[in-house]
């Protein structure tokens, strides 16, 4: 038995297949009428659509054949996909490729293949249409252009199953983002336009504590609704594919300064102290756009749950190739129920100090764009006096 070698260009291959997000999906009407109809024309008794992934080749539709996958190694489609062309075996048991192969050798006996590959736009092969029996078989001309057109029908419809899952995502966040603006900026809004009415109406009538106290919450609301509009912008964006990842080495507490210095109203207002330990040598091999997006995430979520007069820290720790942020809080915690799914999706959001309740999206959002860096965030369950989250990034090594 002979097994194909790689495509020349596998790993650009495996990427196209894993964006047309189609491995180990349920069966589908379209798919089976395509193969069905190509088992037709053919006559044959099996009919396949075969993904070529890194270690097998999966069905993606199936005639004639109860088996959803099989090892890559022994699969006929490894060699097809190498092809321009429809790639036709004859007789297998002449061919000593495959006259010792298991599918020849056992179930389902192959004596007859051919396979017209699915190639993309990009001229990427991502598996076959192919048709299969246990008889020796020559397809005539008409059948295997019949084959081909049919082969072209699936790399469409493959697409166009893309772009509807696209779309229904976009329609899902679209619904999101209008419950978030319809609920979440309501409360700080309506907190400074009523503030904004009263001093309008009396403010000649304040005392000037009164007046620098509600002015104090006019901002804390603004900045509130500040964090809202910036978390749905980065989320969307991120969403859409419009967040494009640079890395380059950065300086880590530089960036964390930076960051620091931009939400120290929000400090000042809750008259927190900000304790950090990072040292100033280390650097990371990252986007520092979406570093301080991150950092500006966590900060924030750590100020908006802790308590008026306490603390919260930053430290950074290097642990062999990668270094560990961690912010902690003084607050109240996560719930388990919460911090089961934290940075999986968007979530419900808890009532802040302040008693605001947030968007829901900003973990969530840090989850996505740290996956960008190659690093992981967690939530470090052993910590009982408030919330801490950390995050990994890769160490610059020189």
């Amino acid at each position: 038995m002979q097994s194909a070698p790689e495509h020349e260009q596998e790993a650009l291959r495996i990427a196209e297949l894993m964006r047309l997000e189609v491995l180990d999906s349920e069966d589908e009407a379209v798919f089976d009428e395509l193969t069905e109809l190509a088992s037709t024309t053919c006559g044959t008794s099996i009919s396949l659509i075969s993904l070529i992934d890194t270690d097998r080749q999966w069905f993606k539709s199936r005639v004639g054949l109860e088996a959803r996958e099989t090892p890559r190694n022994i699969a006929f489609c490894s060699h097809a996909i190498l092809q321009p062309n429809i790639f036709e075996v004859q007789d297998t048991l002449k061919d000593k490729r495959f006259f010792d192969n298991l599918l020849v050798t056992s179930n389902p006996n192959i004596r007859f293949y051919a396979g017209a590959p699915l190639i993309t736009e990009q001229g990427l092969p991502l598996g076959t249409l192919c048709v299969i029996d246990q008889q020796p078989k020559v397809l005539t001309d008409q059948q295997k252009r019949a084959l081909s057109i049919l082969a072209n029908q699936v790399i469409g419809q493959l697409e166009l199953r893309l772009k509807y899952k696209q779309l229904s995502r976009i329609e899902s966040e679209r619904e999101k983002i209008y419950a978030v603006m319809g609920h979440d900026l309501r409360a700080p809004f309506n907190g400074v336009i009523g503030l904004a009415r009263i001093l309008n109406a009396s403010s000649a009538k304040l005392s000037r504590e009164k007046i620098q106290s509600m002015a104090a919450n006019i901002l804390e609301s603004t900045l509130q609704v500040f964090q809202v509009i910036d978390e749905l912008m980065q989320w969307t964006q991120q969403r859409l594919g419009n967040i494009k990842s640079v890395k380059e080495v950065c300086r880590l507490y530089d960036m964390v300064i930076e960051t620091v210095n931009l939400v120290s109203v929000e400090l000042q207002l809750k008259q927190l102290q900000c304790d950090m330990t990072v040292d100033e040598s280390v650097e990371v091999l990252a986007d520092a756009a979406i570093v301080k997006t991150i950092l500006r995430n966590t900060i924030t979520n750590a100020i908006k749950y802790s308590k008026k007069g306490g603390s919260i820290k930053i430290d950074a720790s290097v642990n062999n190739s990668v270094v560990i942020i961690s912010i902690t809080d003084e607050g109240n915690g996560i719930p388990p129920a919460i911090a089961e799914n934290l940075f999986k999706d968007t979530v419900e959001s808890q009532i802040d100090t302040e008693g605001i309740k947030g968007s829901g999206i900003g973990l969530s959002l840090c989850a996505e764009l740290i996956a960008t860096q190659q690093g992981k965030i967690w939530i470090d369950q052993s910590y009982q006096k408030g919330a801490k989250i950390s995050f990994s990034l890769p160490v610059f090594d020189g």
